[in-house]
């Protein structure tokens, strides 16, 4: 994926983020290094993330969630990837999914949606940061986080470089 900009602050950068259809929030020590913006989506698949899982994780503490836009679909996000290094914490993991409803919040979206298929990320953690379990009936681990009835008070300021 082609990486085509950057903003490292999205309350500045708003304007950019909601023109941007592909993105990446890229997180590091429990700070948010940058937002950028990608020429495309990736196109993962689970045999990808199993084996990144389980052999390609890196040394490092950087956490980076890949997001889009689908087509003809304006009020909703996709999470597509979540990449996380051995030593990348929780609060960065944490912190790059709040800056994710902030992008929701910039962008007018209703919901994000994802397929988790990694098993290192619990019920139990996606349901404590508001997601809920979704199309039950499909084969997998699909979850959707809602904002219909507006969006959680930002907490965005305790992930920002200062």
């Amino acid at each position: 994926m082609l990486r085509l900009g950057a903003v490292r602050n999205p309350v500045f950068g708003a304007s950019e983020i909601r023109r941007w259809r592909c993105g990446r929030i890229v997180m590091q020590s429990g700070r948010l290094v940058e937002i950028q913006h990608r020429l495309c989506c990736g196109n993962v698949s689970v045999a990808q993330v199993w084996w990144q899982a389980r052999f390609g994780r890196n040394d490092d503490d950087l956490c980076w969630l890949d997001y889009h836009q689908p087509l003809g679909m304006p009020s909703f996000l996709t999470l597509d990837y979540i990449r996380s290094g051995r030593f990348a914490g929780y609060k960065t993991f944490v912190g790059a999914c709040h800056v994710l409803d902030e992008i929701a919040r910039i962008r007018g979206a209703s919901a994000i949606v994802a397929h988790v298929s990694n098993h290192n990320i619990t019920d139990r953690l996606l349901t404590r940061l508001g997601w809920q379990r979704h199309a039950e009936h499909w084969q997998g681990r699909h979850w959707i986080r809602r904002f219909y009835d507006g969006y959680p008070k930002s907490s965005l300021d305790r992930y920002l470089a200062a």
